[in-house]
């Protein structure tokens, strides 16, 4: 039974080293450099951009997704797996023989670089679900990262888990101090065309939009911005496309981060480890407060614990300011912090214990209809909180 109670120790002394190490340098991101961000001034204008927006064959979420787009982003492309009809944008089908080492949408945005001509000095790129909110112009860097705020789909339980993460996300207000972004987000992202010639998507890996920007910064020193204009993107319509979406990230930056130098190869394992375990914080919470459990140093470990488990909740608050959601998404928000927490971890924990064999795209809805408005949509937008008229496979 001692062997028991000091296996059990370790074991929770472990996830808790791991939990703490990714949230300090968390802090040490938005303290240090976040909370000193503001936004860059813009140099380039909607003459200087090139819209592309990927997809494989969802004509209908694509149309609105057009719809969207400021009237001043004239130059818009469609690049596609399949024919399709998209008013106001040219749609660019990417043939079946092209051939090159990337893969799935790696091999669509290879083709686009080769086959789309292309004179403006920047290309936008937007998911086929990403409504671009705002537009103020691009800074000078090569490569631009606009803001992500996802909108309700059919699931309540992946949308509030959504603002977990996005308020986590707010770190990348900082990404431009630190030696190597973390993480790029494909959805909303411009980039320069004359790096994007240079280093080319031409590489196989399941997270195409991160990888380009660590070899951007390894192969040529490129330079990143992140700007706060909003693109609206769906949420993961179900629990299982969630967990998958989860998983493919956190194996991909795992595959190919051997690109970075050994230090960070290092702090980015602490990091996916860490996310990993984060669905166990409340969970270790409530033993560590347990008089019935012993841990060595207990009192250290229930301080810790609950810190950590505080911590979890400025993510979430952070989240709610971006969103400003309706009082009632709101207060389900923090009741349901503990429950999305651990389903927003599912995914990760999974990509770790069996990386995919496969690229899975995350399910989009069609049709999306108004029903609970989010206050920060801006007059005669398509509100960025929306229910649809159809359920693609519900887990809930």
């Amino acid at each position: 039974m001692e062997l028991v109670a000091v296996t059990g120790s370790i074991l929770l002394w472990v996830v808790m080293a791991l939990y703490l190490a990714g949230s300090l340098y968390w802090l040490y991101e938005v303290l240090g450099f976040g909370v000193r961000y503001r936004p860059p001034p813009a140099v380039y204008g909607p003459t200087d951009v090139q819209v592309r927006i990927l997809t494989i064959d969802n004509e209908t979420v694509v149309r609105r997704t057009v719809e969207a787009l400021p009237g001043t982003l004239d130059d818009r492309h469609v690049v596609a797996e399949a024919p399709m009809d998209v008013p106001d944008a040219s749609v660019h089908v990417v043939p079946e023989d092209f051939e090159c080492d990337a893969t799935n949408k790696g091999r669509a945005l290879e083709w686009a670089r080769r086959h789309v001509d292309c004179d403006r000095e920047f290309v936008l790129y937007l998911d086929e679900d990403s409504h671009l909110r705002e537009f103020s112009g691009l800074p000078d860097a090569d490569v631009v990262q606009l803001t992500e705020r996802p909108r309700r789909t059919t699931s309540l339980l992946c949308h509030l888990a959504e603002i977990n993460r996005i308020g986590f996300q707010v770190e990348q207000r900082a990404f431009a101090d630190v030696a190597v972004p973390l993480y790029a987000w494909g959805g909303g992202l411009a980039v320069r065309k004359s790096l994007e010639d240079r280093i080319t998507w031409d590489y196989p890996t399941v997270i195409e939009d991160t990888v380009f920007l660590w070899r951007a910064h390894v192969e040529a020193n490129a330079t990143y911005a992140y700007v706060t204009d909003v693109v609206s993107n769906q949420s993961p319509p179900n629990l299982r496309a969630m967990f998958r979406q989860r998983r493919r990230w956190i194996s991909g930056a795992r595959e190919d981060n051997d690109l970075l130098s050994i230090d960070r190869v290092l702090m980015y394992g602490i990091r996916d480890l860490s996310w990993s375990v984060t669905g166990l914080i409340p969970v270790i919470t409530v033993v560590s407060l347990l008089s019935s459990v012993d841990v060595v140093f207990l009192g250290v470990y229930q301080l810790l614990a609950v810190s950590l488990l505080a911590l979890m909740y400025v993510w979430i608050v952070l989240g709610l300011l971006v969103h400003r959601q309706s009082l009632p998404l709101t207060v389900a928000t923090l009741v349901l912090a503990p429950v999305t927490t651990v389903l927003h971890s599912i995914g990760a924990l999974w990509g770790l214990v069996s990386p995919p064999d496969t690229f899975e795209v995350t399910e989009k809805v069609a049709h999306e209809e108004a029903s609970d408005t989010d206050p920060s949509d801006g007059p005669g937008e398509t509100p960025t909180d929306a229910l649809p008229t159809e359920d693609p496979v519900s887990d809930e």
